[in-house]
């Protein structure tokens, strides 16, 4: 599994009323959503820690970044809640796929990649 924190250009649809992605654009390459294996929504909480992680406090975060508690720092333009999807998505003509997980801020509309696994 690799971490990243990076902006995505993502195209969604509400389906049953809940925003869901369809495809995505990261590194130059467009990814179609096969299937959403999970969704959740993370709250203001984590947030005011400073780091995303069970139990690790804002002034550990440099100290814990690398442990498996510390997923990743947000920062100021992230609103009070997000929504997080653990997607299956293909690339390519060969139709690889792999599982990554999609964050979004209703508030600003801002799409974030944070993790990737490789099957």
């Amino acid at each position: 599994m690799w971490e990243f924190d990076e902006t995505v250009e993502v195209r969604s649809d509400v389906e049953n009323g809940v925003q869901t992605p369809q495809q995505f654009l990261w590194r130059g390459r467009l990814w179609l959503v096969c299937s959403v294996q999970a969704h959740w929504v993370e709250t203001a909480a984590w947030w005011e820690r400073g780091v995303i992680g069970s139990g690790v406090g804002a002034a550990t975060a440099t100290a814990t970044a690398g442990s498996s508690a510390a997923v990743g720092v947000l920062d100021a333009d992230w609103g009070p809640q997000r929504a997080v999807y653990r997607v299956e998505a293909g690339c390519g003509r060969h139709g690889r796929r792999e599982m990554f997980d999609l964050a979004h801020d209703p508030d600003s509309g801002r799409w974030q990649l944070e993790r990737v696994t490789d099957r």
